[in-house]
């Protein structure tokens, strides 16, 4: 498949982003809340917390300058949020050597803007697509950023293997030069295209506000469900299986070499088959990973709960961001996407603090991940009625 300039160039914020949600909130600062820490009067309710405070945090500047975006100058916001991420990183990356006080500070604020810059950065995606191509030029982004999250997890590797030390400065500092690189190539090749409509456009589905809240809804449970796992997928391979961090950093890069054609080729199976079946797909797949991680079935449970996730993790979010870049209005995007992040990332703020203070309190994640597997099932059939009651509309 061949990709506009456009679309190549949008989806190297992807590439770019995925290097810092695999480092920071996803491998790296989870094992060194979990191994450092937690033996300095922190818990694991305390990591839900900071990932709930950000969030909120997060989506409420995602509402508020993406409004502001689409009446001004949504590249410059967009700009603007990848330097405050970027210098958010820097930051943490120096507290976690010199003064653990000040780390869940430096990743609150770090998150907060780094959320907002997400939630801009899809706002684009009306913008360079049409109805017809959303779903193949999503998938290829999103497919195309585990590229990024490789390259970062294999520097984060060497570099711990030079320095001898797991949680070393310059390991988080490498992440943050990373993201910032692609990320400025990124804008630089986003800068000539009109990313503000001076005039709306008419929409070619009104959806009411009963099915909107449905899909709201539904987007909510599943995104909860999703954001949580990955929040808490390595404290959960440390402490129920007993891995190390470079044993976690291998199951990622595995993850993520899987994920990227997995996620590339998704978009194309929308050309053939119901994007609404294929969220379905994604969700039993999520199933069969949680399955395995319930029962620790060894290493060959090991390898479905990897490979069943890579196929999901990267199809299922990207379905939803396209499935929504196609109901709204191109002309207020910012703010769309911003109400987008309430249902895919504020439902964070309630998740985390639950897992966590549910995986204190049964001294175990086992049971608080099946209670989330549910809510993502919920979430799938309150969608599926959503697009349903839409279609015969």
């Amino acid at each position: 498949m061949k990709f506009p300039k456009s679309i190549i160039r949008w989806a190297y914020y992807d590439f770019a982003n995925s290097a810092y949600f695999l480092i920071y909130p996803s491998f790296l600062l989870p094992a060194f809340f979990s191994s450092v820490l937690l033996n300095h009067g922190y818990s694991l309710s305390s990591w839900g917390f900071a990932n709930a405070l950000s969030t909120i945090i997060g989506v409420i500047l995602a509402i508020l300058i993406g409004r502001f975006s689409d009446k001004r100058s949504k590249f410059h916001a967009f700009k603007w949020s990848i330097i405050l991420s970027f210098f958010g990183m820097a930051a943490l990356s120096f507290a976690i050597k010199h003064d653990f006080n000040y780390v869940v500070f430096f990743y609150i604020f770090t998150n907060a803007v780094f959320i907002l810059s997400l939630s801009l950065s899809d706002s684009v995606l009306p913008h360079v697509s049409t109805k017809e191509n959303a779903y193949e030029y999503s998938g290829f982004a999103w497919g195309f950023g585990y590229i990024g999250g490789i390259l970062a997890l294999i520097i984060a590797i060497i570099l711990q293997k030079l320095t001898g030390d797991d949680y070393s400065p310059i390991v988080f500092l490498s992440t943050a030069i990373f993201y910032i690189i692609f990320s400025v190539y990124s804008l630089n090749g986003l800068k000539d295209i009109q990313l503000n409509e001076k005039s709306p456009v008419v929409k070619t589905v009104e959806i009411s506000k009963f099915n909107k809240f449905l899909l709201f809804l539904g987007y909510w449970f599943i995104s909860e469900g999703i954001t949580v796992i990955l929040l808490f997928f390595t404290i959960y391979l440390s402490q129920e299986f007993g891995f190390s961090t470079m044993k976690i950093g291998m199951c990622m890069l595995l993850v993520q070499l899987i994920a990227f054609p997995a996620t590339w080729y998704g978009g194309y199976l929308t050309r053939k088959f119901d994007v609404i079946k294929l969220i379905g797909v994604t969700i039993v797949l999520w199933g069969i990973s949680i399955m395995f991680l319930v029962i620790n079935a060894g290493i060959i449970g090991l390898s479905i709960i990897l490979v069943s996730g890579a196929l999901a993790v990267g199809n299922s979010q990207s379905y939803l961001r396209s499935q929504y870049a196609n109901i709204i209005e191109r002309s207020e995007s910012g703010f769309q996407f911003g109400l987008f992040s309430v249902v895919s990332e504020a439902a964070v703020f309630l998740g985390p603090l639950l897992y966590g203070y549910g995986s204190d309190y049964f001294k175990s994640q086992k049971i608080p991940l099946i209670i989330l597997y549910i809510t993502m099932v919920i979430g799938f059939v309150l969608v599926w009625n959503a697009v349903k009651r839409i279609r015969k509309s």
